[in-house]
């Protein structure tokens, strides 16, 4: 009887496990094709049975310079780039014969080219040849490289002084953009300006407004002139379609300077190709030296690349056409390159901001070290070439890293509120004006990085004190005196940061008269504040 029972569980069990591996079976089934069809394929990255997106690694043809002989025993260097004014270096590069006198050929792969299919290369592909070694350089900016890792930046190519833009409907700060709906390009520079203006204001993406992502630019205009979104993210010339829709600007990066295009070397060709890699440096500095010394020349060459629909630079108004595609992008010169990589920590600080602000919107950011993400060695050794050296500026030569920019002259007087800082309590030493170090790391996170990078915003830094009783203890001057010293504290810290004492206003204020001669530590709690407010002149 014991083993008739024995074998009868055996039996059971072996039932039981087949029906669960049936229904498991039927379960994936149902699944998997519904997963595969929900899954997101952005261009050029197809999908797997199970729905996890696979990047294609086959890069589009470059274009090389016409006359280029495969056969002359030349390397070649492979660059992928969009259609940005600032980029074109490439192209006169190419023009100019600049890459084979220097002992190399050029090839370009152009993103979206006329709108052959060929070239529709998604943020996804971009990034997956750079770290495949399939490219040696990608023109791209830096937020983007702080959320992928995909190479090692090896130089700066500009900053956007005012190309990038937010335009709003019914929004007086940056503070009121909560509740709102915000449409921008899904996965651009574009959806990085968004994060990083909500993270001004402590306000959280996931939770605080809608995001509303598109395909492209154009799409998110349309759908804020449509009125499904009260904001929008975007870029020249598309961004000021907005104006159709009611819409005005509140931020650009002419004041919020955030928004800076690099160089991405793949990690491939800097450990194999070290000596190939300093070349096409030393070729890139020196164009732009041409184009600065003779930049009709360098704007004509550009232009008879061809593809002019594509970069917008007419054969018939080629000069006036570049001229005004780089007014709002500042150039960053083998000067100023030489003066960030010297010491780039600037740009390792602007990594790490990056990462927090994709990190804060539910992004997954890589867990590297970002000062393994630049490589200052091949800015050095042009830097250290005299024939390299441009005698001139560029078209925009406000670039903020290096320059040390006169804002004295500014009136301030006309200035409008672009948000309201959301830290105000710091605590100072017992009796005294100084601050803590908690408050000086409040200070660090709350300000310091907005400032560093907002060369053309203000901060109105208001100080105020508790008036304690009884009666009589305190004069009117004497309180004011202390509000003053508190705000004064305040901006001295934030001067030791890098901060011009320039683009500060000190203020003191009293408190309510309610407040006055109060013996009340609530009270008095209350009104010890230093409250910071970002202003912008000429919006």
């Amino acid at each position: 009887m014991q083993k008739l029972s024995t074998t009868r569980i055996i039996f059971f069990l072996i039932v039981g496990v087949a029906l669960i591996v049936v229904c498991a079976a039927v379960a994936v089934s149902r699944l998997t094709p519904q997963q595969a069809t929900s899954t997101a394929v952005p261009g050029n990255v197809t999908a797997q049975s199970q729905g996890t997106p696979v990047v294609n690694l086959t890069s589009p043809d470059p274009i090389f310079a016409p006359g280029y002989d495969a056969k002359d025993g030349k390397p070649t260097y492979i660059c992928g780039a969009d259609a940005f004014a600032s980029y074109y270096t490439l192209q006169q590069m190419q023009m100019s014969g600049v890459d084979v006198a220097n002992g190399f050929h050029l090839g370009i792969v152009p993103f979206f080219l006329n709108d052959d299919p060929a070239y529709d290369v998604s943020e996804e592909q971009r990034t997956a040849l750079l770290e495949s070694g399939k490219w040696d350089c990608l023109l791209t900016t830096l937020d983007s490289v702080a959320l992928t890792s995909p190479g090692v930046i090896t130089a700066i190519v500009d900053e956007s002084a005012g190309a990038d833009q937010l335009w709003v409907r019914g929004v007086q700060t940056i503070n009121d953009l909560k509740g709102k709906r915000i449409a921008f390009s899904r996965g651009s520079v574009g959806e990085y300006f968004v994060y990083y203006t909500l993270s001004i204001a402590r306000l959280n993406p996931r939770f605080d407004v809608t995001l509303l992502p598109f395909d492209s630019v154009a799409d998110a205009v349309t759908a804020f002139n449509e009125g499904k979104a009260d904001v929008v993210s975007g870029w020249e010339p598309d961004i000021y379609e907005a104006e159709k829709g009611g819409g005005v600007a509140l931020l650009s990066s002419s004041q919020m300077r955030i928004v800076i295009d690099v160089m991405v070397t793949s990690r491939q060709s800097i450990a194999g190709e070290a000596e190939l890699v300093q070349k096409f440096h030393d070729s890139w500095f020196a164009t732009l030296k041409a184009q600065v010394e003779n930049f009709d020349t360098a704007a004509a060459q550009i232009a008879k690349w061809g593809n002019n629909d594509w970069s917008l630079i007419s054969e018939a108004n080629a000069a006036q056409d570049l001229r005004d595609s780089l007014a709002s992008l500042a150039q960053a010169d083998l000067g100023a390159n030489a003066f960030v990589m010297r010491d780039p920590t600037p740009i390792l600080n602007r990594l790490s901001i990056a990462r927090r602000v994709w990190a804060a919107s539910g992004a997954t950011v890589p867990a590297d070290d970002v000062a393994n993400l630049v490589n200052p060695g091949f800015v050095s050794r042009s830097a250290a070439q005299a024939s390299l050296q441009p005698n001139g500026k560029p078209i925009n030569s406000t670039f903020s890293i290096s320059a040390n920019i006169d804002l004295s002259g500014v009136d301030t007087s006309d200035s409008e509120t672009l948000a309201v800082l959301p830290c105000r309590r710091f605590s100072f030493v017992p009796e005294s004006t100084a601050l803590t170090l908690e408050s000086r790391r409040i200070l660090d996170e709350c300000a310091v990085p907005t400032l560093q990078q907002s060369i053309g915003l203000f901060l109105r830094v208001k100080g105020s004190a508790a008036w304690p009783g009884p009666k009589g203890t305190y004069t009117e001057d004497e309180i004011l005196t202390f509000a003053q010293a508190r705000s004064e504290a305040v901006v001295d810290y934030l001067v030791s940061k890098g901060i011009d004492r320039t683009r500060f206003i000190v203020e003191a204020t009293l408190p309510p008269k309610e407040h006055w001669e109060t013996d009340s530590a609530e009270i008095q709690a209350e009104d010890r504040f230093v409250e910071m407010t970002l202003l912008t002149v000429g919006r």
